[in-house]
């Protein structure tokens, strides 16, 4: 059974029977094997060199087609559920992306699935730009850093456009508050224009172009964001329930950056350059400073000093995940793909686009719901507390600690004995749920795995055995459910898809947002959290619809989305019968509840987390297509 469910069995089988065998293995038999079979075998030299990897086993390529082969190694966040305008870029047509929750009986697959799916990610994203798998970070050096030249000059100002929290941009240019029926964005310009346009700028109408007019305009139109880059500076800023000090990128030059933006006197500045509106429209749609600064606004009782620290403190998380050796490949790959011109190449700028064609505003503001639903439950704690809780957990998200899958090789007489013995996989896109390790050997909590995949930041896929799946929720972001191996009752199959069809689920959201968006849009105003919105006119709905049940919408949602149930089934196996068998057991074991109360029903739910209603059954049938016909 277990060469039907993962390939590379050698290499990860860590704790069975089968490993320690090995271990006694005369090294001419396993060099024969090695020979007889390279193909169930992996080279170190070949995933050292980046070469691709074949997934080897038909459950894991039909993983591979869906999954990578579909771009989703592209996205650095799942999209928004309620785009604010359209997706571009590597976002465009992947409206209804979905993370992948997987469950297997055999606890060398979690290790297998994301250790390969990891690897091929990270391959296609680096495209070459980084020479070994080993130590990227000494490969590529970050490119969201300050720099001092030896001339005294410095040249990177414009990168604290990622940084400043500047409240007129972020209040003042909402895209929310354009009118129906115009474009969002280029109403956004319209309100930069007008800005700019502000009795208390100069204007010159002559003279020579004055390019710094690019880095300085933040603190032109938010005079009080003066105090706060001289408190940054000189390290006065409370830390807000965090252990860490509040982050300065590259503090060794820091203040002298800050000392150029305090000092310009805007009465020296000359004319606008060319572009300055359109630049900072990309900063009022793409600074990470900027959109935290935005969906803080919706938490009542949040003051500005704390927005600003907060969403400070929010965007240095994005400038550590865009200066991650395999996301500036990604990043620099896209921009090649699209022809990108010179200008608008620069790194920095590249980031905005990126934010911006993903709708990153959209997927804070989404995200920020759902963990001050979590973490607002309690009238003793002040709503400043909770914005800081949110927003570390937010920031843990963006920039998860990596783990590693360790992968064994072995030593033979025609093998070179100073290669290595083993590799550690680094798993980024995909993650197994248990007790893991990061890249420095310190343990990751259950939590925090979990807290990473209920975010809409990586990884894509969960992989996990029987111990994730009772009483926990994976939902917030998953509605797509992979039953690798399947389970020997139906209870076990209920409790499985019971973790992704929860309160507010993925799929849940989408079918709201599919009967409301138009009507939640239209009535926002600036300060409203615009899924309370939702969720407020899709209750109503359901009470004018005659659902007084409770569970409706929140639970049960009508619609085309559905918690998907994946079953990837090997021809002329047992599996085949046993998915119908238990299929059956299933609908007999819900008869057999009856009608319930409401009490009940809701005790059942939380449970097992399941509605016969809302659910997509995918079984996969894996032979060629030849032999399906």
């Amino acid at each position: 059974a277990l060469w039907k469910s993962a390939p590379y069995l050698a290499h990860f089988m860590h704790g069975y029977k089968f490993n320690e065998r090995l271990d006694e293995a005369s090294p001419d038999i396993v060099s024969e094997v090695l020979r007889q079979h390279a193909s169930a075998f992996l080279g170190a030299e070949a995933l050292l060199e980046w070469s691709k990897l074949d997934p080897g086993n038909a459950k894991l390529r039909s993983m591979v087609h869906d999954l990578l082969d579909a771009g989703l190694w592209r996205l650095l966040w799942i999209p928004p559920t309620v785009p604010y305008w359209p997706l571009e870029g590597p976002f465009e047509g992947k409206e209804t992306i979905t993370k992948t929750l997987l469950f297997s009986a055999w606890n060398v697959v979690p290790d297998v699935v994301s250790a390969v799916l990891s690897y091929e990610a990270e391959r296609r994203m680096v495209g070459g730009r980084i020479d070994s798998y080993l130590e990227p970070a000494k490969q590529q050096r970050p490119l969201l850093r300050l720099t001092q030249p030896a001339n005294g000059k410095r040249p990177r100002r414009r990168l604290l456009l990622l940084l400043l929290p500047c409240l007129p941009l972020a209040d003042l240019a909402h895209p929310l508050e354009a009118p129906a029926g115009r474009n969002r964005r280029c109403w956004v310009r319209e309100q930069i224009k007008r800005l700019l346009a502000g009795p208390q700028l100069p204007n010159p109408r002559n003279g020579e172009i004055d390019e710094r007019w690019e880095w300085a305009a933040p603190l032109l139109l938010d005079p009080a964001l003066r105090t706060f880059l001289q408190a940054w500076k000189d390290g006065e800023l409370p830390t807000r329930g965090s252990d860490e000090p509040f982050p300065k990128p590259n503090p060794d030059i820091f203040g002298s950056y800050v000392d150029d933006l305090l000092e310009l006197q805007p009465c020296q500045l000359g004319r606008w350059p060319p572009g300055l509106v359109d630049l900072l429209t990309e900063v009022a749609l793409g600074s990470p400073a900027i959109l935290a600064l935005r969906c803080l606004k919706a938490s009542k009782g949040v003051g500005d000093d704390t927005r600003r620290e907060l969403a400070t403190r929010i965007a240095d998380a994005f400038w550590s995940l865009f200066n991650q050796p395999a996301v500036i490949s990604l990043i620099r790959q896209l921009a090649t793909e699209t022809g990108t011109s010179i200008k608008k190449s620069i790194y920095w700028r590249l980031v905005l686009r990126y934010c911006r064609d993903g709708n990153l505003q959209a997927v804070l503001d989404e995200q920020w719901h759902l963990l001050w639903e979590q973490h607002a439950w309690s009238d003793d704690t002040s709503a400043e507390e909770i914005a800081a809780e949110c927003a570390k957990e937010l920031m843990q998200s963006v920039q998860p600690t990596r783990s590693r899958v360790h992968a064994r090789f072995f030593r033979t007489r025609n093998r070179n004995a100073d290669g290595p013995e083993e590799i550690r996989i680094r798993t980024v896109f995909a993650l197994r749920f248990g007790h893991l390790h990061t890249e420095d050997g310190q343990p990751i909590s259950q939590d925090a795995v979990r807290a990473a995949f209920n975010s809409p930041f990586r990884p894509f896929v969960l992989t996990s055995t029987s111990i994730g799946q009772e009483g926990l929720d994976f939902h917030p972001w998953c509605h797509r459910l992979v039953h690798w191996n399947l389970p020997g009752n139906p209870v076990d199959l209920e409790q499985r898809e019971g973790r992704i069809h929860r309160y507010k689920g993925h799929a849940v959201r989408r079918n709201v947002v599919a009967a409301q968006r138009e009507s939640a849009l239209a009535a926002w105003q600036s300060g409203d959290d615009v899924w309370e919105l939702l969720f407020r006119l899709a209750e109503d709905a359901a009470r004018a619809a005659g659902e007084t049940t409770g569970l409706v919408p929140h639970w049960i949602a009508s619609g085309e989305h559905r918690v998907e149930r994946h079953v990837p089934l090997l021809p002329y196996t047992a599996e085949v019968d046993a998915i119908k068998r238990l299929k059956r057991q299933l609908a007999a074991y819900r008869v057999a509840f009856g009608q319930p109360r409401q009490e009940e029903l809701i005790t059942l739910l939380d449970r097992a987390g399941f509605h016969v209603n809302q659910l997509e059954d995918w079984a996969i049938d894996l032979r060629p297509p030849q032999a399906r016909r």
